[in-house]
């Protein structure tokens, strides 16, 4: 099938090269002309695992190829994907100005067609959105009718940053919200042939889905709206419920990794998303909680369970500072942070613990010193006036204390040997790493 992507971020892009490696023909679609120019030479402009081979691979063999021109790319495809970005406003809802100006752009080329065209919200929106906002978009702009003319789907991403690739070529679940069933049947010949991960195995290594390979749920549009929010947050609420439950067993000194291997046990709660830390979060957790917390009371709900789950986590933040400060003043003293990405395996800093953290010990009149493997860039648009290093053996050396934020593979790589370079040899851990450091030079965020 010829398919269309508009928006190569961290959803469209890993979307697109995975279309294009099953066999479709695939535009990209981008404002940024540097960005399309480099994608065109196989260049893959954002850090993320497996991506960059599998660009290159595609662009070679001309399955994949990018543009900035919308009109050209929806007219000459079959499917149009919009997965622009949604970023929050200070009030916590979702701004829609990039969706609809990609809609507005994606109509014109809809004008231009005679052919059946399916136009797929793959974009974080709130409920409704894509039958209230995006559709009258398209009809107004192209002067046809949904339903007859052009077909409409939600289909949201359900993606993790690091994983991304992996996750779209091997969904847990595709989701389908569908106008009507030709929509849904168009967008379905899509992913025709897509495999689950082995988890969604049986005992017996059959797949659980009837339909190709993997999961395929058909729903309404805004039910899909509402799966995407309702799934992220329910995990960032069992992240910040095993936080409460770390602060707990930190004051107990009970082994917070403990209590979730036993809870994890029981098959209705699962062990996923059950190891306490520095707190979440990422481009999609601290939005989609407050674009949820936003629409709920827009529609007169109360969202106490989702109000509190932020709280905690934005506490949660600055928890390891906090233990830092009760042990010393921090005022003058070398502090090194590693880890700067909100999670290892990507250079995204959006919502970042770091970010508090450096924050507080900036104001605490700390002399920051930090090492990410993939984020430091990033991070020294925010934060400039910190010194940053090549490696954590130079930010540990004659530092007066360590706070380790991002669980990168690398840093279960400290020996005591690198800890004594320190002047204090203290390293609080915000998140639990596998190494052989004594007791007595570590202490982790919520447990002993």
């Amino acid at each position: 099938m010829r398919v269309s992507i508009i928006g190569t971020g961290y959803v469209g892009l890993p979307a697109g090269a995975g279309l294009a490696s099953k066999g479709h023909d695939v535009t990209c679609v981008d404002i940024d002309e540097d960005k399309v120019n480099a994608i065109n030479q196989g260049d893959c402009p954002i850090f993320e695992d497996g991506l960059p081979e599998l660009l290159e691979q595609v662009v070679s063999q001309g399955t994949l190829t990018a543009t900035t021109d919308t009109t050209n790319a929806v007219k000459n495809t079959d499917i149009t994907f919009l997965a622009v970005g949604t970023p929050m406003r200070d009030d916590g809802s979702i701004n829609l100005d990039i969706i609809k100006q990609a809609t507005r752009d994606a109509a014109e080329g809809l004008k231009e067609k005679d052919d059946y065209h399916v136009f797929v919200v793959k974009s974080t929106v709130v409920p409704t959105t894509t039958e209230t906002e995006i559709l009258p978009i398209l009809e107004q702009e192209s002067g046809k009718t949904a339903g007859a003319d052009f077909g409409v789907c939600m289909n949201p991403e359900f993606l993790r940053e690091g994983t991304a690739l992996h996750d779209f070529l091997e969904p847990d679940r595709i989701v389908i919200g569908e106008l009507d069933d030709r929509s849904g049947d168009t967008l379905e010949q899509v992913y025709n042939g897509f495999d689950a991960p082995d988890e969604l195995h049986d005992s017996d290594g059959h797949r659980s889905s009837a339909f190709g390979d993997a999961p395929i749920l058909r729903t309404s549009l805004r039910a899909a709206e509402l799966i995407k929010y309702a799934s992220n947050a329910l995990l960032a609420t069992k992240i910040s419920f095993i936080n409460e439950i770390g602060n707990i067993c930190k004051e107990l000194d009970i082994d917070v990794y403990e209590v979730a291997d036993g809870v994890g046990l029981d098959h209705r709660i699962d062990r996923s998303f059950l190891d306490s830390g520095a707190g979440f979060g990422g481009s999609c957790f601290p939005k989609d909680v407050r674009a949820l917390i936003h629409f709920a009371e827009e529609q007169g709900v109360e969202p106490a369970l989702l109000r509190q789950t932020i709280d905690v986590n934005v506490k949660q933040k600055t928890k390891l500072v906090d233990q830092l400060t009760d042990r010393m003043d921090v005022q003058g003293k070398k502090i090194a942070v590693l880890g700067l990405a909100f999670k290892p395996g990507t250079d995204d800093i959006r919502k970042s613990p770091a970010i508090n953290i450096i924050d507080a010990l900036k104001t605490k009149g700390a002399d920051v010193h930090a090492y990410d493997p993939a984020a430091e860039d990033n991070m020294r648009e925010l934060h400039p006036d910190i010194t940053y290093h090549d490696g954590f053996e130079d930010t540990l050396s004659d530092a007066d204390a360590a706070l380790l934020v991002t669980d990168w593979d690398e840093f279960n790589d400290i020996t005591l040997e690198h800890i004594r370079t320190m002047n204090q040899p203290l390293l609080l851990e915000g998140r639990r790493m596998d190494h052989d450091l004594p007791d007595e030079n570590t202490d982790g965020i919520t447990w002993p």
